[in-house]
């Protein structure tokens, strides 16, 4: 997944739709509450999704 959004900054798209099969880490990302998660993938990919 954070492969897929750095590519799509990188292309200039401002909104995409994701697909995953893994639930927890949707849940995680949708909740918001893990901005200060000790995963780097999910802080990289809240610092990408808040992007304007």
């Amino acid at each position: 997944m954070l492969e897929g959004l750095c590519l799509t900054c990188e292309k200039g798209y401002r909104q995409v739709e994701l697909e995953s099969n893994n639930a927890l880490l949707v849940k995680l990302i949708l909740s918001g509450k893990l901005i200060d998660s000790p995963l780097m993938e999910i802080r990289v990919i809240h610092t990408l999704l808040k992007r304007n």
